[in-house]
């Protein structure tokens, strides 16, 4: 039991970062999505030049390669320290599987799709909502997971802003050499990533299985 004494000793103290840590994470997570689906279908619209949306995938697909802890560094030297400079750092962070994947799926969609759905009467914004988007859910859900998994392990990092979070009791159990304080912040922080994975690996099968894809593949082949 010696590895949970920590955890034992101050629950209160472990819950509290735990929280810290679910507040940057939610913060910038829900805003990389939001902002990121945005970009992916700006981007992916026949009014934008190819190049425009090779040069922003290749971007994002590159950026995935600059250290978590660069990024931190980067908006650190803007912003100060604190909670901002780890929500601003985490969601730029968590942008890049979310455009990557998203706007790579809006690409490959079958042109007859569209054609179909203008076929039947569809505006374009119909067609972007009722059948473009059902179709790259699978590829945007796997985005989606893979920048929460990515952002939970890296908001530890964000403690050497002062951003606080599971963070604080990983670097603080390292300077000290104890063993139970870093297993107090790592466990939660990778049960918390297990948690949230499980749970958008449901919502995915949910969304995606409720005949969406069908209905729309016989809506094209009728027309």
């Amino acid at each position: 039991m010696g590895i949970f004494s920590f955890m034992i000793q101050n629950p209160e103290r472990v819950m509290e970062k735990l929280y810290e840590h679910i507040i940057i994470f939610a913060l910038s997570w829900v805003t990389a999505v939001i902002i990121g689906l945005a970009v992916s279908i700006i981007i992916s619209r026949p009014w934008v030049k190819t190049r425009v949306s090779d040069a922003v995938i290749s971007i994002t697909s590159a950026s995935q390669s600059i250290p978590s802890i660069a990024v931190i560094a980067v908006v650190f030297l803007f912003t100060g320290i604190g909670m901002l400079p780890a929500v601003i750092a985490l969601f730029l962070y968590s942008l890049v599987p979310i455009i990557f994947n998203a706007a790579s799926a809006f690409r490959t969609i079958d042109p007859a799709l569209k054609e179909a759905g203008k076929g039947m009467g569809m505006s374009n914004s119909q067609i972007l909502w009722k059948m473009e988007v059902p179709v790259i859910l699978p590829q945007l859900f796997s985005g989606v997971r893979t920048a929460a998994t990515i952002n939970i392990g890296t908001t530890t990092i964000a403690s050497a802003v002062g951003a606080g979070g599971l963070g604080d009791l990983i670097f603080i159990g390292l300077r000290f050499i104890n063993t139970s304080q870093i297993f107090a912040g790592a466990f939660p922080a990778a049960v918390l990533a297990i948690i949230v994975d499980v749970l958008l690996s449901r919502a995915e099968k949910r969304i995606t299985s409720n005949g969406i894809l069908m209905d729309i593949e016989k809506h094209s082949q009728a027309v």
